[in-house]
């Protein structure tokens, strides 16, 4: 491999013009100070709030019925059906759904029909992963609104 890059090396030099080493004309990946604009590197303005959450009819390690994607990045793109209401809730809690407090004023029947959530993904640079399971579902909406209202 050596002899090879020497070769090259040595073919390149015995090719270029005798008067290229004393040109006054900058080679073409050196900046021209009077023509380039200075690069400004600005911080994200958006950082990326996306999570997938899913709803499993069962305990833990059921698979789930449903899923969408929350995004609540500056551009709303996903499959969740409300993310107006979803993603202010996820706001005051840094994106934790297990932060979310129990709205106080739902009174909820003692039936038990187990609902699994789930949620996953990226919240400000931080990695979010959620899964509890709720008694039915009417606790599930009392503790977390429309963040899995889907």
């Amino acid at each position: 491999m050596r002899p090879l890059l020497t070769l090259l090396a040595f073919t390149a030099v015995a090719i270029s013009p005798a008067g290229a080493a004393a040109a006054t004309v900058p080679p073409p990946w050196e900046p021209n100070i009077n023509a380039d604009m200075p690069v400004r590197i600005h911080p994200m303005k958006a950082r990326t709030k996306a999570l997938v959450v899913t709803v499993a009819n069962g305990q833990s390690g059921t698979q789930p019925q449903r899923y969408a994607l929350l995004s609540c990045s500056s551009e709303r793109r996903g499959t969740h059906p409300a993310p107006d209401k979803a993603c202010p809730m996820l706001e005051k809690v840094g994106g934790d759904p297990a932060q979310l407090q129990p709205d106080p004023a739902v009174a909820c029947p003692m039936l038990f029909q187990p609902i699994t959530v789930t949620a996953s993904g990226i919240w400000n640079d931080a990695y979010i992963k959620f899964e509890r399971t709720y008694g039915n579902s009417c606790q599930l909406r009392a503790a977390t609104g429309a963040v899995f209202a889907f």
